[in-house]
């Protein structure tokens, strides 16, 4: 498979990273930053947009992994690039908030177009990105982006109408994990233990509780009850969270980032 990556910083490195890792020599990976410094050090064929569409070598694949306020200048890197080559791969881009629709207006209309929402656990290889398919779309082109993102982490496929929910969820969704964490260790500490064990007790605690839910296939109540036994401690310290409105905070919080989401769509 031949891919093409616009744009090396932190999410453009985690896939090159992800892909050389999963696939090795069966991925050939061209890349380009206007920042030459962020090319340094990557196991890339280093070439200009423009580059990737000739000699008879088109990708596969091209990746726009550039802010959403640079993504028309990005491609407008392919202007020279004649139409008929520009449908051949499938373009591919996770600039936040960037819509199907503004990319359909910079690419020819019958472009393949797949938008993605990935998160930051990626640059680990246990990121989840949510990708949605424009009309023009085949059963291929899922498979290719699966192909891809699934080389640093989880994919699934969503309407585009979802993916202000999903980086609510997900796309946000880390920082409120790590605010979690953040509590649990200092709730450690309060309580009296020494701040590296609280650090490890909270961080095994929550990697376990989700792997649990995960392996298990479990409703999350239902685990919950199996920590919780009647007038017990974990009873009381549940009591303290719903007291000072825990889940409906947590909800709030992705409510309201996915309301963020689409009002920096909309601009």
């Amino acid at each position: 498979m031949k891919i093409a990556i616009l744009g090396t910083g932190n999410m453009g490195k985690a896939l090159i990273a992800g892909l050389k890792k999963v696939y090795g020599d069966k991925v050939s990976i061209a890349a380009y930053d206007q920042v030459e410094k962020s090319l340094d050090g990557l196991d890339v064929i280093v070439k200009r947009p423009q580059e990737w569409f000739t000699g008879g070598t088109i990708p596969d694949a091209v990746i726009v992994a550039v802010k959403p306020q640079d993504i028309a200048t990005a491609l407008s890197a392919f202007s020279a690039v004649n139409n008929s080559d520009k449908v051949k791969p499938l373009w591919i881009s996770i600039a936040a908030g960037v819509n199907i629709d503004t990319l359909q207006q910079l690419l020819p209309s019958s472009a393949r177009i797949c938008r993605v929402m990935p998160n930051t656990p990626a640059l680990i290889g246990e990121g989840m990105s949510a990708c949605a398919l424009n009309a023009n779309c085949s059963a291929d082109d899922q498979k290719t982006a699966e192909t891809i993102f699934n080389a640093v982490g989880k994919s699934t496929f969503v309407p585009e109408k979802l993916l202000n929910a999903v980086t609510g969820l997900s796309g946000s969704g880390p920082a409120y994990v790590y605010l979690f964490i953040e509590a649990l260790i200092e709730g450690g500490v309060t309580a009296g233990l020494p701040y590296a064990t609280a650090r490890e007790l909270a961080i095994q605690t929550v990697i376990g509780s989700a792997r649990m839910v995960h392996e298990t296939g479990e409703n999350t109540n239902a685990l919950k009850l199996k920590v919780m036994s009647p007038a017990g401690t974990t009873a009381q310290g549940l009591l303290a969270l719903e007291a000072h409105s825990f889940k409906n905070a947590v909800i709030a919080a992705v409510l309201n980032a996915t309301q963020r989401s689409v009002e920096l769509g909309s601009k």
